[in-house]
């Protein structure tokens, strides 16, 4: 069963990102200049990976990728994030 629960607050997502699982991720709508993108962060142990892919202009579904960064704290993984997510957040646990 597919599970997804929406974030729209920073703070919240913060706390989403603490207490994330290794089978879990979160997905968000962001933006790499005037370019939209989907950033994807995962964790493995005390280790996040941040993945960032275009968005497909009709679909919405992800492109290509345009990088991939790990972090071994979540300051500097809530710091990343800050750079490429608008301030209208649009982000789902899953």
């Amino acid at each position: 069963m597919f599970y997804e629960k929406e974030v729209k607050t920073l703070d919240d997502l913060m706390k989403a990102v603490r207490v994330l699982d290794e089978d879990s991720g979160i997905r968000l709508v962001g933006a790499l200049g005037r370019r939209k993108c989907l950033v994807f962060v995962t964790r493995f142990g005390q280790r996040f990976t941040m993945m960032t892919y275009g968005m497909r202009a009709r679909t919405g579904a992800p492109g290509s990728r345009l990088g991939a960064r790990e972090f071994d704290d979540v300051e500097a993984l809530v710091e990343a994030l800050r750079r490429v997510v608008p301030r209208r957040i649009r982000a789902y646990v899953y």
